[in-house]
């Protein structure tokens, strides 16, 4: 084109030269499952996704690792995932800028299951009963404890292995916002003897 086009003629139609097409780059978008407290920060990504990949273009991703924040229980707690790679048969195309992603899941709390011990009473007419606590599946290291509000017998009566049953258990300690109780209510068995009396006798003359 151009004035003075008609007092040219072009040697060929066609031209070649060189430029580049760089790899795209591409944001991770990651998903983590919730947990039972167990006392570690390890996470699991159940997801990996990508945004803005071309058409049909097979672009994968993976989480080398995954930790929660925190090791306690809680909700809404942030996980990162670190060491985001790529995969498919298009990752040649594709950049990934951040190899780092973050989200939330829950910590739940592990639930542990108490039991009672009962104490061996005299009769006194009464069905108060005095018990001690413990728990089962509380993980090494932690201090965690458990207390009755109230322990008491089926009954008042002098008996061999009479039920006692432990109510209101609570927990305590240091760990204990990392733990519930499969019930707040325990039984076990204890005796209830019989009041030793004395005899006397006064004579009539």
């Amino acid at each position: 084109g151009g004035a003075q086009a008609g007092n040219y003629v072009l040697s060929g139609t066609t031209a070649s030269t060189t430029a580049n097409i760089t790899k795209k780059d591409l944001t991770a978008t990651v998903t983590a499952s919730n947990k039972v407290y167990d006392q570690g920060t390890s996470a699991t990504i159940s997801a990996c996704t990508l945004a803005t990949i071309v058409g049909s273009d097979d672009v994968t991703c993976t989480a080398g690792s995954a930790s929660f924040a925190s090791a306690s229980v809680g909700n809404g707690k942030t996980v990162t995932a670190s060491g985001i790679t790529l995969g498919g048969t298009a990752v040649g195309n594709y950049n990934l800028p951040t190899t780092t992603a973050t989200t939330t899941a829950n910590i739940t709390a592990k639930s542990v299951t108490p039991s009672v011990t009962a104490t061996n009473k005299v009769y006194d007419r009464s069905a108060t009963a005095s018990t001690t606590c413990s728990l089962s599946g509380v993980i090494s290291g932690d201090t965690v404890t458990c207390s009755a509000g109230s322990s008491s017998f089926a009954d008042a009566n002098v008996g061999d292995g009479k039920t006692v049953t432990g109510s209101t258990i609570t927990l305590g300690g240091a760990a204990a916002g990392n733990y519930s109780l499969s019930s707040t209510s325990a039984t076990t068995t204890a005796n209830i003897t019989p009041v030793t009396v004395t005899p006397s006798v006064t004579g009539t003359n």
